[in-house]
This record gives structure tokens, C-alpha cells and sequence, in this order.
């Protein structure tokens, strides 16, 4: 391995979450599609090997901390609670076995839940407004349990239904299981969990958040009634498992919120009706002391998602100031995330600014990237281009809920670049037992790619092009200035060609 250039160094020093050690400081954040428990939160389908597979791939390229997707408490589906399924969690003991082989550690990321986030589909909002089918469904799904939150209020996607008032009894059934689940984990030798989510627009942030939280009980009003439910989630957690293993705590520093649905862009002048700045200040110094051990941050609520998992029109390393901020508040670790660069977070580490840097889609555009940093092969790292197009492709417009397709809902974390992600049985690449000589026409980007499988398969393959310039349309679709990551894309095509 070549010496790793001097200006990453501060990447690759450990650091302390509570009491466990972390060889570097790259942390793979959660995606959507990405959980153990499997996804579309079916948690009662079994432990998921395709994603085990993918974060063993990924810690055997050198991450430090991995948090996979999130976990719900509890089934979307039958209305199971992910602590009553023991079969699970003896999977993962086996799985950690492997994952600690490789020197990386593992938070398992437990939800709440997403009220009146919750993406409710084109195909089930109708099902939910019938009061008949919404009773005759319920055994199945219970949509009212999945879209209840802190107050009666319009739900995210679909804006002419109203998401019902949680229950106390709920909230503490919930937090009963965040402290059942947690102590699984940690007897399956999970490193530490991470509770979903003070973030977002999340149900624990609409929790914390005036403008969805209108509650005249403990748990709605002063600053202290808002932050309660996520208190009380850590303090369980706590005495289950002991005051020793470690609870990250997802975390928006500003919610960058106008109205509902109507989030601010960088540089706006705004008033602000989310956790402003001064709040959050508070509240991050609050939920330490309340026990958690750590701040995965970011922005952002899904009134303003992009600023959660920025799409290519967002500035890099867009959370870096309002996080960097932040951390002046607290002693615990704080993690950066939102199209963080290797540089920019090298550098903000080492002047103590942030404690590590989080790295989402980059792990499924090349789950060897980390490797090629080390090796100072930067030029090999294929980029993620920030298009949403596989990992993120829920879709809305005015009058529909999530008009997204079953199919894809159930298969999110697929990547645009490389259909192996999550895919692996689909799309392994076999050598070939009979080379041919191939021709492919036409040198854009899937010209190059089924030339570059093709010879990875073996065979001898020729593109012909008949301009002089490897990248078909996709060398205007790469022109806007924000469109950084499309240029480096061709470039890397070029290269490999």
C-alpha cells in the first residue's frame, strides 16, 4: 500500500464513541434499503444477507464505523415488534463475528418510526381514507399507527389526509421497545445503536419541532415537553443496556423549514419555524446530557430534504458550518454529513471542527473507494453524480401521494452506476469460457459500460465512436457548473477505457 497522501491524514486516526474505539474517521452513513432487518420495513422477512453482504464487502475496504439503514421497531406490515423475532438477532451475532474480523465496528439504527413523514403510497392512501378499508386492512397495515404523530396535522406526501395524535400509550411502547431491540443488539455484539431520529421531520423531530407539535400534555409545549420523548428513548436504552454502550442519536442541527412542504436553499433569507440555530444549541448540550454519546448530523427535515441527502444542485459539503457549529456545544462526537469531500473533511477534522466524516451513496457508487484513497488512486474512485435515480427514488407532485411503484419502494439502495449494489446474485460478472471479439457502437456512458463489463467478463471488445470524444449526450448532460460529479464521471470512464 502506498503512503496516504499527507492531506487525509487526519481521516485515518481513531477516535472514541463512549468506550469504543474506531480505527478511522469514515463513517458509512445509513440509507434507505440498506437495513439488516430487510427493507420496505418488513423487519418480519428475515435477516437480510444481500445487505450483510454489502457492508462485509465495504468493511473489507477499510470504513471505520458502518450504520446500515434504518430498523424499524416494528413491522410496517402484521404489526410485529422487531424484538419478538430472537432468529434475527442470531443472524446478526454471526454477522458481527464477520464484520469485527474485518477491524470495522457497527451501530444498528432503530427507528421510532415517520408519522406524518411516513411516504404512504398512491396505491394505499385510498385504502386509508375509507374508514371501511381502512378497518378491513388493519390487521395487514395499520395506517394509523404508521402515520400517527405528536398532533393532528397533513400528512407529508398525500396533503388531504390527517395524520392521527399518538397516543401516551404508543410513546411508551415505543420506548420499551427502543430499550428491548437495543439490548438484543448489544448481546448479538452490535458496537452501539444509533436512535432514528431527532432529524429529518422524523417522528421524534416532529416531536421537538413547534410547528408539528402542538400537544398540551408532557410531551408538547415547553422545550423541555418537546425534547421528552427522545429523552426517555436514551434513558431506556441506558438502563437496559448500561450507561457504558454507546447510543448515537441522528440529529438535524436546523431544519431549514419556511412552512409545511416549503424549505429554505442555501443563502435564502428566511424565518425559520423549524430548530433554529439558538435552539439547537440548547438541544444538542440537552440530549448529551441526557445520555447520548453521540450527534450523526446534518440538516434538514423532509419539508427540506434535500439538505439531508443533497441531490447534485446542492453545494458540497453543504452541512459543514451549521454541524461545525454545533459541536462547540457539546463534548461528545460530532459526524458531518451531506456531500462531504475527502479533503474538505480531512481538513475540518484536523482543526477540530467536526470528529468524523459521513459518507452515504459514494459506498454504492464504489464500495472500494476508501481503499483507493489510501492508495492515493483517487483517480479510480468512480464518483457518485448525486442523481437520486436508484438510491433515493420516491416521487410526489402536486394532488398524489408517493406515486412511487411497489417495486421500487422495495428496492431502494440501488445505485444508477452499478446495478451489482444490493443486486449482487443478479448482476455477478462471470468470466466468460469462450471469448469473442465484440463491437460496441457508440462511446457514451453505455457504450463504455457494456465494453467495460464485456472485457471484465473476458471478452476482446472495440467502441467505435464517430465523433472524437468519448461521452456521447451525457458530455452536454454534464455542462451545468453543478454538475461537477457527471465531468469526473466521464473522466473516470475515460479512464478505464
Amino acid at each position: 500500500m502506498n503512503k496516504i497522501n499527507e492531506k487525509y491524514d487526519a481521516l485515518f486516526t481513531p477516535w472514541k464513541v463512549g468506550n469504543v474505539e474506531i480505527k478511522n474517521r469514515i463513517v458509512m452513513c445509513p440509507m434507505g434499503g440498506t437495513s439488516l432487518f430487510g427493507w420496505f420495513e418488513l423487519t418480519g422477512c428475515g435477516f437480510d444477507k444481500e445487505a450483510a453482504k454489502l457492508f462485509l464487502e465495504r468493511a473489507n475496504n477499510n470504513v471505520g464505523l458502518i450504520i446500515p439503514g434504518i430498523a424499524p421497531l416494528r413491522d410496517t406490515f402484521w404489526g410485529k415488534w422487531l424484538w419478538q423475532n430472537p432468529k434475527m438477532f442470531e443472524e446478526l451475532k454471526d454477522f458481527m463475528d464477520e464484520i469485527h474480523k474485518t477491524g470495522a465496528k457497527l451501530f444498528v439504527q432503530l427507528t421510532a418510526g415517520m408519522g406524518r413523514s411516513w411516504a404512504i403510497t398512491e396505491l394505499i392512501a385510498p385504502l386509508h381514507k375509507n374508514k371501511i378499508t381502512r378497518t378491513l386492512i388493519k390487521p395487514i397495515i395499520d395506517t394509523s399507527h404508521e402515520l400517527a404523530c405528536p398532533s393532528p396535522q397533513p400528512n407529508r406526501w398525500a396533503h388531504d389526509i390527517e395524520c392521527p395524535e399518538m397516543t401516551k400509550e404508543q410513546i411508551h411502547e415505543i420506548i420499551e421497545a427502543f430499550a428491548k431491540t437495543a439490548k438484543l443488539c448489544k448481546d448479538a455484539g452490535v458496537d452501539g445503536v444509533e436512535v432514528h431520529a431527532v432529524h429529518e421531520g422524523y417522528l421524534l423531530d416532529q416531536f421537538t419541532l413547534k410547528y408539528t407539535n402542538k400537544r398540551t400534555d408532557e410531551y408538547g409545549g415547553s422545550f423541555e415537553n418537546r425534547y421528552r420523548f427522545a429523552v426517555e428513548v436514551v434513558q431506556a436504552i441506558k438502563e437496559a443496556c448500561g450507561e457504558d454502550y454507546p447510543v448515537s442519536l441522528r440529529y438535524s442541527v436546523v431544519s431549514k423549514v419556511k412552512d409545511f412542504c416549503e424549505g429554505a436553499v442555501p443563502g435564502e433569507e428566511y424565518t425559520e419555524i423549524g430548530r433554529d440555530m439558538e435552539e439547537s444549541e440548547q438541544a444538542a448540550k440537552y440530549l448529551q446530557d441526557a445520555g447520548y454519546d453521540m450527534l450523526n448530523a446534518d440538516n434538514g427535515t423532509y419539508d427540506s430534504w434535500y439538505w439531508s441527502h443533497p441531490p447534485m444542485y446542492m453545494p458540497q459539503n453543504c452541512n459543514l458550518e451549521d454541524v461545525a457549529h454545533i459541536k462547540k456545544f457539546v463534548d461528545i462526537p460530532v459526524v458531518c454529513a451531506g456531500r462531504m469531500e475527502p479533503e474538505v473533511g480531512a481538513e475540518a477534522i484536523a482543526d477540530g471542527r467536526i470528529d468524523a466524516m459521513g459518507v452515504a451513496r459514494q459506498f454504492l457508487a464504489d464500495s472500494k473507494w476508501i481503499t483507493k484513497l489510501m492508495n492515493n488512486k483517487l483517480e479510480a474512485i468512480r464518483p457518485c453524480i448525486c442523481c437520486h435515480n436508484g438510491c433515493f427514488n420516491m416521487t410526489h407532485y402536486k394532488g398524489v401521494a408517493n406515486d412511487q411503484s411497489i417495486s421500487d419502494a422495495s428496492h431502494i439502495a440501488r445505485c444508477a452506476l452499478d446495478p451489482r449494489v444490493m443486486q449482487s446474485k443478479k448482476y455477478k460478472i462471470v468470466k466468460t469460457k469462450q471469448p469473442k471479439n465484440i463491437a460496441v457502437i457508440g462511446g457514451g456512458i453505455g457504450g463504455m459500460e457494456t465494453a467495460l463489463v464485456c472485457a471484465k467478463r473476458g471478452h476482446n471488445v472495440t467502441i467505435y465512436e464517430k465523433s472524437d470524444k468519448l461521452g456521447g449526450v451525457f458530455i452536454a448532460a454534464a455542462a451545468p457548473s453543478f454538475k461537477e460529479k457527471d465531468k469526473q464521471l466521464i473522466t473516470w470512464y475515460k479512464r478505464e477505457i
